[in-house]
């Protein structure tokens, strides 16, 4: 992912596809608004928090612009150029019916790893609580300034659960060179969807039998998909998968590879409340040789100095198990195609 800090949320599960990702070309792009160098110093912060009810930690990253008369990339590589560390308090307030519930306090740390880049990284600053959420409630972050007094709010309903209904067998014989049709539930504030199919394999020396990596993994962003209706359907020829592992994987005549249990491949469907849509809508990357854009952000302050985005997602999940039935030779595939069967799958 591609966003301000390089790879923020990369060790926090939140990785490389939607509704996991920020592109914050709000500050690296050509995208306005434009910060005079000149200009007397103003705090401007830019926050990020994607709420997901299923999960047990939620993590919410603040941090602030900053000016400088000498190199930049050296700049942002000093940890208190773009920290607030506790000097401002971090917290989340519940809403059922309009109705105020609980706040809910987020606290610093900075014992969530995070890939080097060209911002500082060792250690990062975030905030995280561990409080479990209500998908009926609304949720509105507040950050206060304890220094200035400024305040910063955004307001996001969560995206509830949902499920898939079709392929409704546990064998993935829908690998298959006919249309297969994907169905899911509508997800309650949800306005869009990414589908992702997985595959999980392992790799060993063929020669000493050690492992070499046992949590390969290869993702495969199907479609994004935007509709309100109840039923979702997707039609797919799911069978691109192999075609996805053999351009993802090379051959090695010193490794052996198997699939990770029989149940190694996953379905995932995210979706996506509409903020975030619009979010990634806006700074999806440009074709145009024009990079004057607009930007969005639904952070709210006084003095209009706010950016960055806070919403929610979800995800509904189906495992399947890539074996050989009697409709479809899915694993044999796998072993002996014409695709992928030059990558020693065993």
């Amino acid at each position: 992912m591609s966003y301000f800090c390089t790879a923020i949320f990369k060790k926090m599960k939140i990785k490389r596809y939607l509704f996991l990702t920020f592109t914050a070309t709000l500050l690296l792009s050509g995208c306005k608004p434009e910060f005079n160098q000149n200009a007397d110093y103003k705090d401007i912060t830019i926050s990020y928090g994607i709420l997901n009810p299923k999960d047990t930690v939620h993590y919410i990253k603040v941090y602030k612009a900053f000016l400088t008369d000498g190199n930049a990339i050296v700049a942002a590589r000093n940890l208190d150029n773009i920290s607030y560390y506790d000097s401002i308090e971090v917290f989340v307030e519940e809403y059922e019916n309009e109705r105020l519930t609980r706040s809910i306090p987020f606290y610093m740390t900075t014992a969530v790893p995070k890939d080097s880049g060209i911002f500082a990284y060792d250690p990062q600053v975030i905030y995280y609580s561990t409080a479990t959420l209500n998908e009926k409630n609304v949720y509105k972050l507040k950050i206060f300034n304890k220094m200035s007094g400024k305040e910063i709010t955004a307001t996001t309903p969560l995206v509830g659960k949902f499920s898939i209904s079709q392929p409704f067998s546990d064998i993935a014989s829908f690998l298959t060179s006919s249309t297969a049709t994907l169905k899911f539930g509508k997800a309650p504030n949800a306005v869009a969807y990414d589908v992702y199919l997985k595959f999980y394999y392992i790799e060993l020396d063929k020669f000493t039998g050690d492992t070499i990596d046992n949590n390969g993994e290869i993702v495969w962003r199907v479609t994004r998909i935007r509709s309100e209706q109840p039923t979702i359907e997707v039609s797919l020829v799911l069978k691109q998968l192999y075609q996805i592992i053999a351009n993802r994987l090379r051959y090695d005549e010193n490794i052996v590879r198997h699939t990770k249990g029989a149940d190694c491949i996953t379905l995932e469907v995210w979706g996506a409340e509409k903020n975030y849509m619009i979010y990634l809508d806006v700074n999806e990357p440009s074709s145009s040789l024009v990079q004057d854009r607009v930007f969005y952000t639904n952070m709210v302050s006084a003095d209009k100095s706010a950016y960055g985005i806070f919403s929610s997602r979800n995800m509904a999940k189906r495992r399947y198990k890539l074996i050989n039935s009697p409709n479809n030779a899915a694993l044999d595939s796998l072993r002996f195609g014409s695709i992928t069967g030059h990558l020693g799958f065993q």
